[in-house]
């Protein structure tokens, strides 16, 4: 690899190095390259002064609490319809970046972007969809992701900060446009059907999430 040296201002040499002391980067290099990566990714060159451009669409900071009070009056539906609406913009970035996320094998790759810009740690395994520390509540990720991904979803029981929702139906799959599956929640609190409703599978992922 390449060897390759310039001159850094002492408050960012300084800033370097504490992030090594307090363990948060293992060397130099590693928080530069990590920081060019991030670079590239949110395409900082395009920033014009005040205004953040994101694969040529103006973009802003906001807090989790801002957002907060935006929904908090809003009922079910309206946050879903809210959602539904919202969810045609990943849409419209994916095509560009030619991308078709309403096909299966693109999934992880639309969940990766609302990751990327913040929106909460997504994981997809088989046909459930699962949300830790999500941005907005569930009606409007549910919502959203059916928007975006052209699929029916189930809002299963959620816990604080985990949200998790079933693929009811897809429309795009090889040999089959239309497959519908039925949901494994079991609405009966009992002896079987694990906390808040979940069944064992779903209660297995609440309790490996809450203690990673």
């Amino acid at each position: 690899m390449p060897i390759t040296s310039f001159d850094l201002p002492p408050d960012l040499l300084g800033f370097l190095d504490e992030l090594v002391r307090n363990d948060i980067a293992r060397n130099r290099r590693e928080t530069v390259v990590r920081a060019l990566q991030a670079y590239i990714k949110f395409q900082i060159h395009k920033w014009n002064g005040p205004f953040i451009i994101i694969n040529g669409i103006r973009r802003g900071l906001i807090t989790k609490g801002s957002l907060a009070e935006l929904t908090c009056e809003m009922s079910h539906k309206q946050m879903f319809d809210a959602g539904t609406r919202m969810g045609k913009a990943l849409h419209d970035l994916a095509k560009g970046r030619r991308l078709d996320i309403s096909k299966p094998e693109n999934y992880k790759s639309a969940l990766q972007i609302l990751e990327d810009f913040g929106w909460g740690r997504f994981d997809i395994e088989g046909n459930q969809i699962t949300i830790v520390e999500p941005l907005f509540p569930a009606a409007v990720m549910h919502g959203y992701l059916e928007s975006a991904l052209a699929i029916k979803l189930k809002e299963l029981s959620s816990v604080e900060e985990i949200q998790f929702f079933e693929i009811m139906r897809i429309r795009h799959m090889k040999g089959n446009p239309l497959i519908r599956k039925r949901a494994h929640v079991n609405k009966n609190i009992g002896e079987d059907s694990g906390i808040m409703g979940f069944e064992k599978p779903v209660e297995k992922k609440v309790n490996d999430l809450l203690t990673s």
